[in-house]
């Protein structure tokens, strides 16, 4: 047995409506339950990646931030510059 799921109210912009109803009607189905599925597939997927970047943090600590940033931006990351 499923969740019950949460009441949300969201307001779209003109042309968000618009593309959430023309997907709406290709898959048959309620504008709703495009909505809801589509924002929780976002949310999920956006969660997994605060959540990876997290553990990296954790496991690099501050000064492995510093190298690991320090590279990407020609290393003047954490060197007082």
């Amino acid at each position: 047995m499923s969740e019950p799921l949460k009441s949300t109210h969201v307001r779209l912009s003109t042309e968000a409506h618009r593309v959430l109803t023309a997907i709406a009607q290709m898959e048959e189905q309620d504008n709703a339950e495009v909505a809801r599925r589509i924002l929780e597939e976002s949310l999920l997927g956006r969660i997994h990646t605060l959540m990876l970047a997290a553990e990296k943090v954790r496991c690099l600590g501050f000064s492995g931030i510093s190298r690991d940033l320090g590279g990407a931006l020609g290393n003047s990351v954490g060197k007082g510059k």
